[in-house]
């Protein structure tokens, strides 16, 4: 008896984390343009710096009205301070680690660039992605960008239980098993000698009670989202130009 209560008890758990995915994902919300941030910052007389970006949404923005209000094209600005930066993004929304493997990889170790920005994760984690096929991916991709010689700066998992498309107990789940992720990122940095952006330590308060930062969509952050994580990577990113 006891037995049939418990598997009953995982079953309605599972259905309800089931239906609570597919109607965050079926749910109707707004189509938002995206964008690419590939351009030239600052100016030619000053010293060169070739930046590569691969990754996801969390790159190409829907959800910003222009690729200048893009987290890495704010950081290129801040670049072109003392650099004439040329900015190339290979990201495409969608994307999860084994696509960046096999899409962008190639592409942006030939351009050759001094500084890499990897920014992905979210998607592996919330379509279900095993952590070990994760791993194992973005394990390659650091590998070989960190051969390159350029500065890796990798973006973690934010607290995916902060979307406000998400609602209890998903979100919950989403908190749990994009630490998992995030973690991922850290142990990674640690064997390629590369850096984490800690976006997961900003104020998870502030991102979940202020709808002020999130798109129409209510899953992709807006101008304002990205400036915080421009804030954020810039402070990782300043110390080691």
């Amino acid at each position: 008896m006891l037995r049939r209560l418990i598997k009953r008890g995982v079953f309605v758990g599972t259905a309800l984390v089931g239906l609570e995915a597919a109607y965050a994902v079926l749910r109707p919300s707004p189509s938002l343009e995206e964008f690419d941030p590939s351009g030239e910052f600052g100016h030619p007389d000053k010293p060169s710096l070739r930046v590569a970006v691969l990754g996801d949404s969390s790159v190409t923005a829907p959800g910003v009205a222009g690729p200048e209000e893009i987290w890495v094209s704010l950081v290129a600005e801040r670049l072109a301070e003392t650099h004439y930066v040329d900015l190339k993004s290979f990201a495409v929304g969608g994307s999860m680690a084994h696509d960046l493997v096999f899409d962008q990889l190639e592409e942006a170790i030939l351009f050759g660039p001094d500084i890499v920005f990897v920014s992905v994760g979210a998607n592996d984690a919330i379509k279900g992605v095993p952590i070990r096929k994760f791993v194992s991916s973005l394990d390659r991709l650091i590998a070989e960008l960190a051969d390159t010689g350029a500065t890796v700066l990798h973006s973690g998992v934010g607290d995916l239980g902060t979307i406000p498309r998400l609602y209890p107990p998903l979100s919950t789940l989403m908190t749990r098993r994009s630490l998992k992720f995030d973690r991922a990122h850290w142990e990674i940095a640690r064997r390629h000698g590369t850096t984490v952006v800690p976006h997961r330590n900003d104020n998870r308060d502030m991102w979940t009670a202020d709808l002020s930062l999130w798109s129409p969509d209510l899953f992709h952050v807006n101008a304002a989202g990205h400036a915080r994580w421009a804030d954020i990577t810039w402070r990782v990113l300043k110390p080691l130009v």
